[in-house]
């Protein structure tokens, strides 16, 4: 059967030649047999069952024909059989003729049987054949000695060898090939089991190379050996390629993953996605209301959140030697106090791109390590199984900061001493002449007086002396005074809300040191005032310095500052409230004196600086007790013409972002 498929192969128009000129030839060759047969063994007195010569009528009109045809042309032979056996023995014949007639229709019944089912074989047969053909893949047949005995289009395609050069040709020739072991060892395999599979780099007819995924389907023929070999193959050249892309890309890609000094681990966030959309499916629509609400919720997403990878970095920042030895969850790690997952939900829940935070996080060793997280999630619809994390050890730039800080801070005081210093030199450099004058015109003025006859005029012309040297003095003191509190700042165009938010940033790192929890409500836009930008923000760095260690001294378990910015028609309204022991009623006004201070270590400069910085803008500060709860309350109001940028004007009673 496996030739008859090469038959078809070569023809290309059906089995054993089945073209419209052999169909009328075998037909005519039919009818030529059957008329010589009939007229045989109608007309001569031959003894032998000539009949069973239609057989060979059946068998020609068979190979051309339908199933239709192959029963009528039966049909037609028994007919004739018939027909011959009445004209020679009439009704009436011997037993040996009966048995010759019986013999003859058997031979016909039995001959157009196996033809009918031969017909359904070779259709089944050539259907398979042309599927052979149409499929892209390359198959062919080799026999027992490895010769090619059937060759495909596809086979054609791949290899680069036509029908015509690869029939007859050994297959291992032909197609030299590189095994992943051997091809002993494949051929053994196909013996033993009979069939192979793997890939091969095989060399084309052009001395090309490509990869192919082969297999191989052993065809025994009893059990006499090997008939055909099936052998399918396609082309993995491409797949190969990119596989090699692939595994190149990985490689890279996990070099810079290990490599990178910014520590890195992979989370799993599917869960976490999974259970805010069912939050948002239950009708919960303020996702941030619901979190703060419910503490437990965040505690027990961030236990659904697990790592999944990290690099080498984040091994050492974590104290850990070993990745199978770091932490599998978010909890394990992250502090119970943390407020920044709950905003990493949100974001999550909402849709952000990405998600940045500074937090803490605590080592394997439990050293507690200030950080600043960034996250990057993919486009909506992908899932959210390998998100990497930024992690960033900020634990020196705090350490720098404080230092910093502790510098600057000493840097201040450093130079507030210097200052003092400088105008104790000035006032005892300028008054010192004044005063020796004075001393020396009342001297002279005594000894005058001391006379027998004392001499009046000369003892008065010393005394003026003496009065003009005083308000020589006067005048000097006078004049260290205005440098003090009297020098007129530089203004230019400030915007009170973004002052004020320098401000704080600057003592937020402080306040939080100190456990200072900051109410901020800055109400004035983008209003602008003609102030000298640096010294209302030295006004609102000592207020809040002053207010933060008020509440130090007080010890005060909650400890909150109030901050807001208020336009009126009055002008420009700048509070600050904090919860330490408030102001007596007999001290409060002299705080804003000089040197006048409630602090063991102050000097008592602050508040009268303050003072003198809005006096000088033509404003005023004030300083009260707390209505609604202990502490103090200092209020700067600066009156005058409060405007907006053009582009962008604002009302007064807008609230700043």
């Amino acid at each position: 059967m496996d030739q008859q498929v090469v038959d078809h192969k070569r023809d290309r128009i059906g089995f054993a030649g089945s073209g419209w000129g052999a169909h009328r030839y075998r037909t005519a060759v039919a009818v030529a047999l059957g008329t010589v047969i009939f007229a045989i063994d109608t007309f001569t007195s031959l003894g032998s069952a000539v009949a069973v010569l239609y057989v060979l009528v059946i068998f020609i009109v068979g190979d051309v024909a339908d199933k239709r045809a192959i029963r009528f042309c039966s049909a037609v032979c028994v007919l004739l059989t018939v027909i011959s056996f009445v004209a020679v023995h009439g009704l009436h014949s011997d037993t040996q003729a009966l048995l010759r007639l019986l013999f003859s229709l058997s031979a016909n019944l039995v001959t157009t049987v196996l033809l009918l089912r031969r017909h359904s074989d070779l259709i089944a047969l050539k259907g398979q054949a042309r599927l052979l053909e149409l499929t892209s893949d390359a198959i062919f047949l080799r026999d027992a000695a490895g010769k090619v005995i059937y060759w495909n289009r596809g086979a054609e395609a791949l290899y680069g060898w036509s029908e015509k050069e690869a029939i007859g040709r050994d297959a291992a020739q032909l197609l030299p090939a590189t095994f992943p072991v051997s091809r002993d060892q494949a051929e053994f395999s196909l013996l033993a089991s009979g069939g192979w599979q793997g890939e091969l780099v095989v060399t084309t007819k052009s001395d090309r190379t490509v990869d192919i995924f082969t297999r191989w389907q052993l065809e025994r023929n009893g059990s006499h050996g090997i008939e055909t070999v099936l052998e399918t193959a396609i082309d993995i050249s491409e797949r190969k390629a990119s596989e090699a892309a692939l595994k190149a890309s990985e490689h890279r890609y996990r070099t810079i993953f290990e490599t990178l000094a910014v520590a890195i681990w992979e989370h799993d966030l599917r869960d976490v996605k999974a259970e805010l959309t069912a939050l948002r499916a239950s009708g919960i629509a303020d996702v941030r209301k619901y979190l703060a609400e419910h503490p437990e919720f965040v505690r027990r997403m961030r236990r659904m959140v697990r790592v999944t990878d990290v690099n080498e970095t984040a091994l050492k920042l974590m104290d850990i030697e070993r990745k199978e030895e770091f932490f599998s969850r978010l909890d394990q790690f992250l502090p119970d106090s943390d407020t920044t997952f709950a905003q990493c939900l949100v974001a999550i829940d909402e849709g952000h791109p990405t998600f940045q935070a500074e937090t803490t996080v605590v080592s394997r060793s439990g050293r507690i390590i200030p950080v600043i997280v960034m996250l990057s999630f993919p486009p909506d619809g992908t899932p959210l199984d390998r998100i990497q994390a930024s992690i960033i050890d900020i634990t020196e730039r705090l350490k720098f900061q404080e230092a910093l800080e502790a510098s600057r801070r000493e840097l201040e005081g450093v130079s507030r001493a210097a200052m003092i210093g400088e105008i104790s030199a000035s006032i005892a450099h300028e008054v010192n002449q004044p005063l020796a004058a004075i001393m020396a015109f009342v001297q002279a003025a005594q000894r005058w007086l001391k006379r027998d006859q004392p001499d009046l005029e000369e003892a008065r012309l010393a005394l003026n002396e003496a009065i003009v040297s005083t308000e020589h003095a006067s005048e000097v003191v006078k004049r260290v005074r205005m440098l003090l509190g009297k020098a007129k700042p530089d203004t230019g165009e400030v915007a009170v809300d973004a002052a004020v938010a320098e401000a704080i940033n600057l003592k937020r790192k402080e306040l939080a040191a100190h456990g200072v929890n900051l109410e901020v409500d800055l109400r004035a836009g983008s209003a602008l005032i003609q102030a000298d930008r640096v010294l209302l923000q030295q006004t609102f760095l000592n207020v809040i310095t002053n207010a933060m260690q008020a509440m130090e001294m007080a010890g005060s378990p909650e400890r909150t500052l109030a901050i807001r910015t208020q336009v009126s028609d009055d002008g420009l309204l700048i509070g600050f409230a904090d919860t330490g022991t408030g102001i007596d009623a007999e001290t409060g006004e002299t705080l804003f004196k000089a040197f006048n201070t409630t602090k063991p270590n102050g000097m008592g400069l602050g508040l009268a600086m303050c003072r003198s910085i809005v006096t000088a803008h033509g404003g005023s500060i004030s300083l009260s007790n707390r209505g609604d709860r202990k502490g103090a309350v200092v209020e700067i109001r600066i009156p005058g013409a409060i405007y907006y940028p053009a582009e962008s004007p604002l009302q007064a009673s807008e609230p700043a972002v």
